[in-house]
């Protein structure tokens, strides 16, 4: 056999350094006739201190502690590019997670819903429509019970407003406009608009005309706005005394009856203001009656002329509101013949407007 080499070196415990699971080293020699044989190594352990050994063991402890503690280690993860996966500017394909159906219950195999219940569904959702429907459309509780008109205090017009046929109709069928045209053609209305209250109330809400002056002919008087729009009789009319009146004395095809709903020339009626407001400042006088004719036409043609007819007599033609002479001129030229006439006494009988700078006038015989 071959020779046993002891070797001895410190160890850190009392126990033997080497592992029972490991096998022995062994040593490859030469016995002297050649032959090779393996040689066994054993290290024997030596006596150390138990302070020393202690504090080894301790050292071993820490040491396998902070290797754990750098295996528990994690890293963020850091998405790679394209660059780097070695396929630049083509895009890798991800794979979806299946789909989550929202439950963790997972669905019974072989029951779904088929054809059959959906046309049931269907057919159930038409006929609550159909139900509903009907029950709005031909049910008492969306008829039209009550019409509320605001912005007018005329009894007449709410009266008449109230008793156009809306009530009893049914609230999802009223034609809101065609309502709003019909009271618009009103002739005391200038503009309205109709809104539903749900769930069987209407209301009106109207913009009345507001009568400017009046406007007589031999068929009657009625009340007048600025945009020439007949309103109402004078009897119709709430304040009408209040009013000043113009006296039609057109004759021929253009003395038409007139009636509420009639147009008359804006132009004309706007004129007719002015003159009422500017002829008392200019001359001084309250007292007159102002006339509209056809029968003194300077120029074939020639649209009707108001007239100014005093108490003494005297009647002033002031032309149309085409005239190209401006009114307060034809009131300035006016007042200076009154002043001479009363300065020499002079009784006049007419004076013409008509002709710009140069007035007529003629006295009385």
């Amino acid at each position: 056999m071959g020779d046993i080499m002891v070797n001895y070196r410190p160890v850190r415990e009392q126990k033997a350094s080497h592992k029972y699971n490991r096998p022995l080293k062994r040593r490859a020699s030469l016995d002297q006739q050649g032959r090779q044989y393996q040689q066994r190594i054993v290290t024997l352990a030596q006596e150390v201190e138990p302070a020393q050994a202690w504090n080894d063991f301790e050292q071993r402890r820490e040491e396998r502690f902070r290797a754990r503690q750098r295996q528990q280690t994690y890293t963020h993860a850091v998405p790679r590019r394209l660059s780097q996966e070695g396929q630049a500017g083509r895009a890798r394909p991800h794979r979806r997670l299946p789909a989550y159906n929202g439950s963790p219950i997972p669905r019974r195999g072989g029951r779904r819903r088929g054809l059959f219940w959906k046309v049931i569904g269907f057919f159930a959702l038409v006929g609550i429509a159909v139900l509903g429907s009907s029950f709005a459309l031909s049910g008492t509780a969306f008829r039209v019970g009550q019409v509320n008109v605001t912005g007018t205090r005329n009894s007449a017009l709410i009266n008449t407003i109230q008793h156009m046929g809306m009530q009893g109709q049914n609230i999802f069928l009223v034609d809101v406009a065609a309502l709003t045209a019909r009271i618009e053609a009103l002739p005391q209305v200038s503009s309205a608009s109709v809104t539903r209250q749900w769930p069987n109330q209407l209301t009106v809400a109207v913009a009345e005309r507001v009568p400017v002056l009046l406007w007589q002919t031999k068929y009657g008087m009625y009340s007048v706005d600025a945009q020439g729009v007949v309103v109402a009789s004078v009897s119709k009319t709430p304040n009408a005394n209040q009013l000043m009146a113009v006296v039609d004395t057109r004759t021929g095809k253009e003395s038409g009856r007139i009636q509420p709903g009639s147009h008359l020339n804006a132009a004309d009626v706007r004129f007719a203001m002015q003159v009422f407001a500017s002829l008392p400042k200019v001359t001084g006088l309250t007292a007159f009656t102002l006339n509209y004719t056809n029968t003194i036409a300077v120029a074939p043609g020639e649209a009707g002329s108001f007239v100014i007819v005093s108490p003494t007599g005297w009647r002033a033609y002031l032309g149309g509101s085409d005239d190209s002479n401006p009114l307060d001129n034809r009131l300035l030229e006016l007042r200076q013949i009154l002043v001479l006439a009363q300065q020499q006494q002079l009784r006049l009988a007419t004076v013409d407007l008509r002709f710009g700078l140069r007035p007529v006038y003629t006295l009385q015989s």
